[in-house]
Protein backbone atom coordinates (compact mmCIF):
# COMPACT_ATOMS: atom_id res chain seq x y z
CA UNK A 1 0.00 0.00 0.00
CA UNK A 2 2.92 2.37 0.69
CA UNK A 3 4.36 1.65 -2.60
CA UNK A 4 1.16 2.43 -4.26
CA UNK A 5 1.15 5.73 -2.54
CA UNK A 6 4.21 6.34 -3.74
CA UNK A 7 3.14 5.65 -7.65
CA UNK A 8 -0.02 7.38 -7.07
CA UNK A 9 2.04 10.28 -5.87
CA UNK A 10 4.60 10.57 -8.51
CA UNK A 11 1.83 9.61 -11.15
CA UNK A 12 0.24 12.84 -9.87
CA UNK A 13 3.17 15.01 -9.91
CA UNK A 14 3.24 13.88 -13.19
CA UNK A 15 -0.24 14.28 -14.64
CA UNK A 16 0.09 17.98 -13.30
CA UNK A 17 3.53 18.82 -15.08
CA UNK A 18 1.82 17.73 -17.80
CA UNK A 19 -0.77 19.93 -17.48
CA UNK A 20 0.78 22.69 -16.46
CA UNK A 21 3.06 22.02 -19.40
CA UNK A 22 -0.06 21.73 -21.58
CA UNK A 23 -1.29 25.33 -20.51
CA UNK A 24 1.52 27.06 -21.16
CA UNK A 25 1.63 25.41 -24.59
CA UNK A 26 -2.01 26.30 -25.23
CA UNK A 27 -1.12 29.89 -24.10
CA UNK A 28 2.10 30.29 -26.40
CA UNK A 29 -0.25 28.51 -29.20
CA UNK A 30 -3.05 31.40 -28.53
CA UNK A 31 -0.38 33.92 -28.94
CA UNK A 32 0.95 32.71 -31.63
CA UNK A 33 -2.81 32.66 -33.17
CA UNK A 34 -3.75 36.42 -32.57
CA UNK A 35 -0.53 37.24 -34.10
CA UNK A 36 -0.85 35.33 -37.46
CA UNK A 37 -4.55 37.05 -37.42
CA UNK A 38 -3.44 40.23 -36.71
CA UNK A 39 -0.91 40.10 -39.32
CA UNK A 40 -3.32 38.43 -41.74
CA UNK A 41 -5.62 41.82 -41.41
CA UNK A 42 -2.69 44.33 -41.48
CA UNK A 43 -1.92 42.51 -44.82
CA UNK A 44 -5.72 43.18 -45.59
CA UNK A 45 -5.29 46.60 -45.32
CA UNK A 46 -5.22 49.10 -48.43
CA UNK A 47 -2.19 50.91 -48.66
CA UNK A 48 -2.84 54.64 -47.98
CA UNK A 49 -1.40 55.37 -51.21
CA UNK A 50 -4.43 53.13 -53.16
CA UNK A 51 -7.13 55.02 -50.53
CA UNK A 52 -5.12 58.69 -51.44
CA UNK A 53 -5.08 57.78 -54.92
CA UNK A 54 -8.87 56.91 -55.08
CA UNK A 55 -9.88 60.28 -52.66
CA UNK A 56 -7.79 62.33 -55.22
CA UNK A 57 -9.23 61.26 -58.05
CA UNK A 58 -12.97 61.55 -56.78
CA UNK A 59 -12.22 64.83 -55.43
CA UNK A 60 -10.91 66.16 -58.60
CA UNK A 61 -13.89 64.17 -60.85
CA UNK A 62 -16.65 65.83 -58.18
CA UNK A 63 -14.88 69.28 -58.30
CA UNK A 64 -14.40 69.14 -62.63
CA UNK A 65 -18.54 68.76 -62.04
CA UNK A 66 -19.41 71.13 -60.06
CA UNK A 67 -16.98 73.23 -62.62
CA UNK A 68 -19.11 72.33 -64.94
CA UNK A 69 -22.28 72.95 -63.28
CA UNK A 70 -21.46 76.19 -62.56
CA UNK A 71 -20.18 77.51 -65.72
CA UNK A 72 -23.88 76.10 -67.46
CA UNK A 73 -25.63 77.77 -64.69
CA UNK A 74 -24.15 81.48 -65.78
CA UNK A 75 -24.60 81.00 -69.12
CA UNK A 76 -28.24 79.87 -68.85
CA UNK A 77 -28.84 82.79 -66.93
CA UNK A 78 -26.90 84.85 -68.78
CA UNK A 79 -27.75 83.51 -71.88
CA UNK A 80 -24.09 83.44 -72.98
CA UNK A 81 -23.23 80.93 -75.80
CA UNK A 82 -19.59 81.21 -75.63
CA UNK A 83 -20.16 79.52 -71.73
CA UNK A 84 -21.52 76.83 -73.15
CA UNK A 85 -19.35 75.99 -75.41
CA UNK A 86 -16.32 76.55 -72.86
CA UNK A 87 -18.64 73.73 -70.56
CA UNK A 88 -19.25 71.60 -73.44
CA UNK A 89 -15.52 71.28 -74.15
CA UNK A 90 -14.33 68.24 -72.60
CA UNK A 91 -11.27 65.92 -73.36
CA UNK A 92 -13.82 62.79 -72.10
CA UNK A 93 -15.23 61.20 -75.31
CA UNK A 94 -15.43 58.06 -74.08
CA UNK A 95 -14.94 55.41 -70.71
CA UNK A 96 -11.06 55.15 -71.23
CA UNK A 97 -10.34 58.64 -71.85
CA UNK A 98 -10.72 58.91 -67.71
CA UNK A 99 -7.33 56.60 -67.75
CA UNK A 100 -7.69 55.13 -64.57
CA UNK A 101 -4.20 53.12 -63.68
CA UNK A 102 -4.38 49.18 -64.62
CA UNK A 103 -1.62 48.20 -62.12
CA UNK A 104 -3.26 50.66 -59.19
CA UNK A 105 -6.70 48.85 -59.66
CA UNK A 106 -5.16 45.34 -60.50
CA UNK A 107 -3.18 45.66 -56.97
CA UNK A 108 -5.73 46.93 -54.65
CA UNK A 109 -8.38 45.57 -52.63
CA UNK A 110 -12.03 44.69 -53.89
CA UNK A 111 -14.15 47.58 -51.91
CA UNK A 112 -11.51 49.59 -53.25
CA UNK A 113 -11.44 49.17 -56.65
CA UNK A 114 -15.27 49.25 -56.26
CA UNK A 115 -15.31 52.54 -54.64
CA UNK A 116 -12.86 54.37 -57.33
CA UNK A 117 -14.13 52.33 -60.30
CA UNK A 118 -18.30 53.49 -59.36
CA UNK A 119 -17.04 56.60 -59.02
CA UNK A 120 -15.15 56.83 -62.60
CA UNK A 121 -18.24 55.79 -63.89
CA UNK A 122 -20.72 58.32 -62.10
CA UNK A 123 -18.37 60.97 -63.43
CA UNK A 124 -18.35 59.86 -66.88
CA UNK A 125 -21.99 58.86 -67.13
CA UNK A 126 -22.38 63.21 -66.10
CA UNK A 127 -19.10 64.71 -68.33
CA UNK A 128 -19.67 62.69 -71.59
CA UNK A 129 -23.09 64.14 -72.73
CA UNK A 130 -22.00 67.17 -71.99
CA UNK A 131 -20.98 68.14 -75.46
CA UNK A 132 -24.73 67.81 -75.98
CA UNK A 133 -25.24 71.51 -74.19
CA UNK A 134 -23.76 73.13 -77.70
CA UNK A 135 -24.09 71.11 -80.49
CA UNK A 136 -23.71 72.64 -84.08
CA UNK A 137 -22.57 76.27 -82.78
CA UNK A 138 -25.50 76.10 -81.05
CA UNK A 139 -26.11 76.58 -77.25
CA UNK A 140 -29.26 73.55 -75.87
CA UNK A 141 -31.07 75.20 -72.98
CA UNK A 142 -33.34 73.03 -72.29
CA UNK A 143 -30.59 70.25 -72.54
CA UNK A 144 -28.41 72.09 -70.02
CA UNK A 145 -30.88 72.71 -67.75
CA UNK A 146 -32.07 68.84 -67.63
CA UNK A 147 -28.27 67.92 -67.34
CA UNK A 148 -27.45 70.11 -64.65
CA UNK A 149 -30.54 69.07 -62.63
CA UNK A 150 -30.73 65.26 -63.35
CA UNK A 151 -26.88 63.94 -64.38
CA UNK A 152 -24.26 66.53 -62.87
CA UNK A 153 -26.60 66.62 -59.53
CA UNK A 154 -26.80 63.03 -59.07
CA UNK A 155 -23.18 62.55 -59.97
CA UNK A 156 -22.37 64.81 -57.39
CA UNK A 157 -24.27 63.29 -54.45
CA UNK A 158 -23.43 60.13 -55.80
CA UNK A 159 -19.57 60.92 -55.79
CA UNK A 160 -19.48 62.77 -52.39
CA UNK A 161 -21.35 59.60 -50.62
CA UNK A 162 -18.25 57.56 -52.06
CA UNK A 163 -16.07 60.21 -50.59
CA UNK A 164 -17.78 59.66 -47.37
CA UNK A 165 -16.69 56.22 -47.20
CA UNK A 166 -13.20 57.04 -47.27
CA UNK A 167 -13.71 59.89 -45.30
CA UNK A 168 -11.57 58.62 -42.15
CA UNK A 169 -9.48 56.17 -43.87
CA UNK A 170 -6.27 58.20 -44.12
CA UNK A 171 -5.08 60.40 -40.66
CA UNK A 172 -5.63 64.34 -42.37
CA UNK A 173 -2.06 63.98 -41.17
CA UNK A 174 -0.50 62.09 -43.64
CA UNK A 175 -3.20 63.91 -46.38
CA UNK A 176 -1.35 67.18 -45.66
CA UNK A 177 2.21 66.01 -46.05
Amino acid sequence: TFAALIINTVALIVVICQTRIAKKALTITKQSIDEAKTQRQLELLPKFTWVIEVQVKLEHWKKELEKKKEILQRGVKGKNDELFKQASDTRIKSPKDISLNRVLYDNMPLWLRTLWISGAQYFYDAIAPLSYVYKDEKPNYEYAHSWINERCNDSICAITKLLEYLEDMVPSVILNT
